[in-house]
C-alpha cells in the first residue's frame, strides 16, 4: 500500500490580469491559492468534496492567517506547498509555505478546517476520516499560530453597510470567502496601497451570510498600522478578522497621500 502523501506542492505564475494595481499578487488571490491548493491536496488523499459528500458533508474554512515577508510580482513563478499539522474528529490544521521560483520563502499561511452538514448546516463529526491521522505532518511552520478575536462593537471608528449581490456568492449559495476580505480591503483606497502592503491578515469564519443580506463592516485601529474588522449582519458576527500593513521597500508611484 502506498505511504499517504503528507505534503503536496503546486506551481504558479502570476499573470498580468491576476495581480492588483502595484504589480503584485493581492491578498485575495493568496487566500484562493490556498483553498485551491488545499483542496488539491484532499483530492490525492482521497478526503475531498466527492467523499465527504457521500455522508451529506462538506469542507469549509473556519479560520485563515496569511503572513508575507514579500508579495509574488507580475509574471514572477512562486509556489504552494501544504501539509496537515493536526487532526481530530472535529477540525484539521492544514499549513502552507509560499516560496519563489527560486525556492525562497516568501511567507506562510495557516488554517482550520471543519466539516458541515450540508442538510442541517450544522458541524459535521469527521471520525469517517480517521485514517487523515497517518498523514499529519511534523513539519514546523514558523508563523505564529491563528489569533483569537474580541468582538469590536462600539469601540468601532469606522462603519459602512454593503448588501451582498449574486456575484458575492459561490457554488454553496453563501457568500464567498474572498468577498469578505475585499469587503475589508476596500475600506483603504489606491493611494494608500501605493504606500501600505498587507503583512499579515487573520480571519475567523462564524456564520454564513447569503445573498441579498446587508452587512456592517466594523473597524478600529490595533496598534501601529493594523486594524481589527468585524462583518455583522443584525449585530451578529459573521466574520472577525485583523489585518496588518507595513510601508512599501519602494515607491510605487509619486503620490504618497494616504486615508490611513
Amino acid at each position: 500500500m502506498p505511504k499517504p502523501l503528507k505534503e503536496y506542492i503546486k506551481h504558479y505564475t502570476l499573470t498580468a490580469p491576476e495581480c492588483n494595481p502595484q504589480a503584485m499578487m493581492p491578498l485575495t488571490l493568496l487566500a484562493n491559492r490556498v483553498i485551491e491548493t488545499a483542496t488539491y491536496h484532499a483530492n490525492e488523499l482521497g478526503v475531498g468534496y466527492a467523499r465527504l459528500l457521500k455522508d451529506g458533508k462538506a469542507w469549509v474554512l473556519s479560520r485563515l492567517s496569511i503572513e508575507m515577508q514579500r508579495w509574488p510580482a507580475v509574471s514572477e513563478d512562486y509556489s504552494l506547498r501544504t501539509w496537515i499539522e493536526g487532526f481530530n474528529r472535529h477540525f484539521s490544521e492544514r499549513d502552507f509555505e509560499i516560496t519563489d521560483g527560486n525556492g525562497n520563502v516568501l511567507g506562510y499561511a495557516r488554517s482550520i478546517w471543519m466539516a458541515i452538514d450540508i442538510n442541517g448546516r450544522q458541524g459535521g463529526d469527521l471520525s469517517m476520516l480517521d485514517a487523515l491521522r497517518d498523514t499529519v505532518n511534523d513539519r514546523p511552520c514558523p508563523m505564529e499560530k491563528i489569533r483569537r478575536f474580541t468582538p469590536i462593537g462600539d469601540s468601532a471608528t469606522y462603519k459602512s453597510m454593503y448588501r451582498f449581490r449574486y456575484c458575492d456568492c459561490d457554488f454553496n449559495r453563501h457568500v464567498n470567502t474572498v468577498r469578505y476580505i475585499e469587503l475589508i480591503q476596500n475600506r483603504w483606497d489606491l493611494d494608500f496601497y501605493d504606500r501600505y502592503q498587507v503583512s499579515r491578515f487573520d480571519i475567523a469564519f462564524m456564520h454564513e451570510a447569503k445573498c441579498g443580506q446587508e452587512a456592517a463592516l466594523l473597524l478600529r485601529e490595533d496598534g501601529d498600522e493594523a486594524f481589527l474588522a468585524e462583518i455583522d449582519l443584525d449585530g451578529e458576527a459573521v466574520t472577525r478578522a485583523r489585518i496588518s500593513f507595513r510601508q512599501h521597500e519602494f515607491n510605487i508611484n509619486n503620490n504618497n497621500t494616504s486615508n490611513i
